[in-house]
């Protein structure tokens, strides 16, 4: 579908693709009439003559639409053009969660909870409110945005309320790793299967390791349904216990001995009250404090030896008159006559993070570890108006 870049669906201009699945294309464009920019999925026209596929499309656009939360995709609108069926959506500037580990392979314990515990924000929202299950939770899925929020996206295989599940072969493709055993089971599911793929989520942003592997799809999905995952200290002994224990209770083979819901999990992770690691301090050689000469006293007159009348003899009028410019006075400063800028560094710390235009230094130099340490691998400073 490369051959759309360039063509408008709707009021909406496709400037570049970005992205592909198995249920349609993602192009970065913009909305003409706004100018903003937009992130626009696609059904190809393929998928469309399969009454199923178009079905999970639209509702798709549907579920998001009914979802309301800071750490969920927007949609702005959804349509069809030119027999093509669309949705624009919220454009993340930002890696997904899946880049950011392919990068680094291990994301700072403390980052890692915070990550979590918004992508359980969301998944309680979105159960709680809608009681919609995602299905399909996993790095790929998850993106951070330019202020260090996750975002979670691609509702395709979620389930609300009122329509038919779907087959267990189509929802586990690209997904087993984070397959609860219920879900390869077959069983019915809850909010707690999208908890079981967040803990494996979680155990994979701390380790590197997802905690089950297979040379084989049967390997792979016994491993999974026995249930008995290495400790993840085992591969990171600085992590946490607390942390540890938070994981393994997500990835419990009995969903009853899990967390009852998503909102606990957040909780508990940010309880934890992790703390980024401090760096370490080079210790200054001790050095013999060297002795300094002492300084000799000052010779002071004796005040009352001084002949005042001899050192300030007693103006007249005229000398007055004419001595003036002899006084003491004020230092004279030359005004700046420089126009002031206002900086950003002078700003309180809420209103810098919140400027969009600060450089790529100052973003840097920001609070947020995570546009410390992806910024510029990730990110495009914004250009001033």
């Amino acid at each position: 579908m490369n051959e759309l870049t360039g063509q408008s669906l709707g009021g909406f201009l496709l400037e570049e693709e970005i992205g592909r699945g198995s249920m349609g294309v993602v192009y970065r464009g913009r909305q003409i009439a706004l100018g903003r920019e937009v992130a626009i999925k696609v059904l190809p026209k393929a998928l469309a003559r399969d009454a199923s596929y178009v079905a999970r499309f639209i509702r798709e656009a549907q579920i998001i639409a009914g979802l309301n939360h800071p750490n969920i995709i927007h949609i702005y609108d959804a349509g069809q053009s030119h027999k093509l069926l669309y949705f624009a959506m919220e454009y993340v500037q930002g890696p997904t969660l899946a880049s950011l580990l392919h990068l680094d392979q291990i994301i700072p314990q403390h980052l890692a909870a915070e990550y979590a515990a918004q992508i359980a924000d969301a998944l309680y929202v979105a159960y709680s409110e809608r009681n919609v299950i995602h299905r399909d939770i996993k790095p790929e899925n998850l993106m951070l945005d330019r202020w260090g929020k996750i975002k979670v996206t691609d509702f395709g295989l979620a389930r609300a309320p009122g329509h038919q599940q779907i087959t267990a072969t189509k929802t586990l493709v690209g997904s087993i790793y984070y397959s609860s055993p219920e879900q390869i089971w077959g069983k019915t599911l809850d909010n707690r299967s999208d908890i079981y793929a967040l803990g494996v989520v979680l155990y994979e942003m701390v380790t590197g390791l997802r905690p089950f592997t297979g040379r084989t799809m049967p390997e792979l999905t016994q491993n999974i349904i026995n249930g008995s995952p290495q400790p993840p200290r085992l591969h990171n002994p600085s992590l946490s216990p607390e942390l540890e224990e938070v994981i393994l209770t997500a990835l419990a083979l009995d969903r009853d001995q899990r967390f009852a819901d998503a909102g606990d999990m957040a909780s508990e992770l940010r309880m934890l009250h992790l703390a980024a690691p401090i760096p370490p301090t080079h210790t200054p050689r001790l050095r013999t404090p060297v002795q300094l000469p002492k300084r000799p006293s000052a010779q002071r007159l004796d005040y009352t030896t001084i002949d005042l009348q001899q050192t300030a003899p007693t103006p007249t009028p005229a000398s007055m008159k004419n001595s003036g410019s002899d006084l003491p006075s004020f230092p004279q400063h030359p005004v700046d006559t420089q126009p002031i800028q206002r900086s950003i560094q002078d700003l309180p710390s809420q209103e810098r993070e919140n400027d969009p235009y600060r450089t790529v230094p100052e973003l840097e130099a920001s609070p947020k570890e995570a546009q410390q340490h992806w910024w510029g691998k990730f990110f495009k400073a914004p250009q001033r108006p």
